[in-house]
């Protein structure tokens, strides 16, 4: 068992606590927040049907995440494909409760990867990475990748050296659909994320618009 509870939070998601791996320095800890779920392991939002026909649902995003990765890298299987998802590796437990285990993305320097909302906020968002985004994009479309919200904190930029890198989508990418259209279909999936692209993009180019003008 992992202990992790005498170890800092590195990141925190909506409903998730992050931790280094305390054995793996290339690995990452991602475990329910205390206080998101009841005693029984449900969301708040979960439905009647949803507790009665379903175990833990504070777990739902773990599984989402875990068949995503697993589906996208069965059929990229090359040890040096770089995908546009974070790796996830399963599940372990820990003194917080079951933890997912998933790729520790780094820059150069070891540091964590700033998110597309940390570098609009920081004013070091610059035209080449307005490039890696429709880069970004282009390789969600053509691997069917199915992401689940806008939030912008859910892709962070991996510096490669000056003026290159990669986008990649680190939270909440699976499908959440009941029935899952955008998964069966990539037409109907193009065009979502095609609508998450101009908001993205649209996002970024404001940012690089106000910052010409400091």
């Amino acid at each position: 068992m992992l202990k992790l509870s005498d170890k800092p939070v590195i990141a925190k998601g909506e409903r998730q606590h992050v931790y280094a791996h305390p054995d793996d320095p290339t690995l990452l800890v991602k475990v329910p927040q205390p206080g998101t779920f009841d005693p029984d392991g449900h969301l708040p939002d979960a439905g009647w049907l949803t507790r009665r026909f379903r175990r833990a649902t504070m777990y739902k995003g773990f599984l989402r995440e875990f068949v995503a990765y697993l589906e996208l890298k069965a059929e990229y299987q090359d040890p040096g494909a770089l995908l546009p998802i974070s790796a996830v590796h399963g599940t372990v437990p820990s003194d917080l409760g079951l933890g997912l285990v998933y790729e520790r993305i780094s820059d150069p320097d070891g540091s964590l990867p700033p998110s597309l909302r940390e570098l609009m906020d920081a004013g070091r968002l610059e035209a080449w990475h307005v490039a890696a985004l429709h880069t970004f994009f282009d390789t969600l479309i053509a691997h069917h990748v199915v992401v689940s919200n806008k939030n912008l904190k859910n892709i962070i930029f991996q510096t490669e050296r000056r003026g290159h890198g990669r986008f990649v989508w680190i939270d909440s990418f699976g499908c959440k659909q009941g029935i899952p259209l955008r998964k069966w279909s990539k037409r109907l999936n193009t065009r979502r994320l095609e609508e998450l692209r101009r908001l993205f993009v649209g996002r970024a180019e404001e940012a690089l618009g106000r910052a010409s003008k400091a």
